[in-house]
């Protein structure tokens, strides 16, 4: 068990989230007897190498691993992705683009850019200062990038929306679009292309759809923060547990949810830890308490 001492927090830079009277609060009171504080975004000034280093991990093919990506040369030295990270708008995507791009180019013109979540990890754990490397030290960083990692198993990259390690990655657009909505969502969505509209388009939504709409997050979803609330709870556990942090009661904010309609339960419906991730807290706090 890590007896991390200190918790610091990295807004992310379209500034959505309720840090100062949600989510650090809300976590401190699980943790009552670790440190935290919120710091601004922490890519927040962007010099032409972090964006060049930014653009070099962009994943242009969800089929290949990140060694195998395509015209990374390409990609690096063209100066409208330079400008375009460094100005960096936050604004990443629609209300309601898909999660698995084929392409790089649909990605782009969703503004739906994918980086890989483990190579962005390590380029920004080099920009964290050599006095909050330690152990002691635990670093969330909410960023409005959509991260992705590959999968060995089907061979292909996935949305995420945490990376956890060092630092610990939570990427708001990842919360609206790594856990998939319900099928009657999708068949919707076709429904309206076959007849040139988009879900975001103005149309007649029945009492049917509305409530449909509602086990489904979007952008600018006021819910969005208490539910980043349980996504910290389980950067946090990664370190308490080695590695472990997820349950499998659907009811435990600990629980990977898949689905929108599951996340929302286990964090909004439910919003608690189960019996055993609760004794386990119990116990790191404790611990802590005998540390001082």
């Amino acid at each position: 068990m890590l007896k991390f001492k200190y918790v610091h927090f990295y807004s992310n830079q379209k500034n959505t989230l309720d840090l100062v009277n949600i989510v650090v609060p809300e976590v401190q009171q699980y943790f009552p007897y670790t440190t935290m504080d919120l710091r601004c975004p922490f890519l927040s000034k962007i010099n032409e190498i972090t964006a060049e280093a930014l653009v070099s991990i962009r994943i242009s093919n969800i089929m290949k691993p990140f060694i195998e990506q395509p015209d990374k040369v390409c990609y690096r030295t063209r100066m409208e992705d330079l400008e375009y990270e460094i100005k960096f708008p936050g604004n990443l995507a629609s209300s309601y683009s898909y999660p698995h791009i084929d392409t790089f180019e649909n990605a782009y013109n969703k503004e739906l850019i994918l980086y890989d979540g483990f190579i962005m990890q390590r380029l920004l754990r080099t920009m964290i200062n050599e006095s909050e490397t330690s152990t002691d030290h635990v670093h969330i960083i909410f960023e409005d990038r959509l991260v992705c990692t590959f999968s060995e198993e089907d061979w292909r990259y996935h949305a995420r929306t945490i990376v956890s390690g060092v630092p610990s990655i939570i990427s708001t657009t990842g919360i609206v679009e790594a856990p998939a909505k319900s099928g009657e969502w999708y068949i919707k969505r076709m429904e309206l292309a076959a007849y040139g509209l988009c879900v975001d388009d103005k149309y007649e939504v029945s009492n049917e759809q509305k409530i449909a709409m509602n086990n489904f997050l979007q952008y600018g979803d006021k819910r969005i923060s208490s539910i980043a609330v349980g996504y910290v709870l389980q950067t946090l556990f990664f370190f308490i547990t080695e590695g472990d942090p997820f349950c499998t009661d659907p009811s435990c904010r600990l629980y990977n949810a898949h689905w929108q309609e599951e996340l929302i339960h286990s964090q909004l419906k439910t919003g608690k830890l189960c019996d055993q991730h609760y004794n386990i807290l119990r116990q790191f706090n404790s611990s802590v308490i005998e540390c001082r």
